[in-house]
């Protein structure tokens, strides 16, 4: 009898640790289930993570994309503007002549030569526009400052000087210049589309002479004088 209750008891035991064992298992099974679900959601949240920073990254290039596309409009316009501007200016040195091309249309201007023979200034002799010792401008030089602001009406500005021989005072003769290179400016500004800012005008007088007012000999030289006795237009690249 007590040896069947041992027997019992044994196989009790054996049961329970066989329960034991297979809730155990169970429980490691359900832990691992749980680990592996945490590890993929680890991982969907760094796929989540990788997707967003590549969206933000596309649009970035996206951005830059657009940034160089109108960088190259933007160098484009500015080329465009820029041969626009050029041809502009090729047009204006086609339709304005050299002062060299507009003494040559008339037999009452001139050139001035400098020492590294360029013409830097057209001449107009004052014996042509003025009476001898009077600033009032001969009603027959008319034509021709018309036809000189008519070629020369697109330049952007226009410097008149006034020069005399040396007889007489050197101030009278400076005075004399300034008056002559105001009458000139003052009937193209009223007479032409020369605003008053495009032109300026200075008396020079006596002290500028392109030939001699005497010989060698100190006698009077007429001709040497009557080229000093002159206004000249200069433009501003002529100097």
């Amino acid at each position: 009898m007590r040896t069947t209750y041992i027997l019992m008891l044994c196989l009790l035991a054996a049961t329970g640790s066989t329960a034991v064992a297979q809730e155990d298992t169970e429980n490691a099974d359900t832990m691992t289930d749980e680990v592996m679900e945490e590890v993929l959601a680890e991982d969907a949240m760094a796929d989540e993570v990788i997707e967003e920073d590549m969206a933000e990254d596309a649009m970035a290039d996206e951005v830059m994309e657009e940034d160089m596309a109108e960088d190259a409009m933007a160098d484009e316009v500015m080329e465009e503007d820029m041969a626009e501007d050029a041809m502009a200016d090729e047009v204006m040195e086609e339709e304005t002549p050299s002062l060299e091309e507009v003494a040559a249309s008339d037999p009452d201007l001139g050139v001035r030569v400098n020492d590294e023979g360029e013409v830097d200034a057209m001449v107009m002799l004052s014996d042509v526009l003025f009476s001898f010792g009077d600033a009032s401008l001969n009603p027959a030089a008319l034509d021709v400052l018309a036809g000189v602001a008519n070629k020369l009406s697109e330049v952007p500005s226009l410097e008149i000087t006034g020069h005399t021989d040396a007889i007489g005072d050197a101030d009278f003769n400076l005075a004399l210049g300034q008056r002559r290179a105001d009458a000139v400016r003052d009937w193209l500004i009223a007479n032409t589309e020369f605003s008053a800012d495009a032109i300026t005008a200075r008396g020079v007088g006596e002290a500028d002479p392109i030939a001699a007012n005497r010989t060698e000999s100190g006698a009077d030289n007429p001709e040497g004088r009557a080229q000093n006795r002159r206004v000249e237009f200069t433009l501003p690249d002529a100097g």
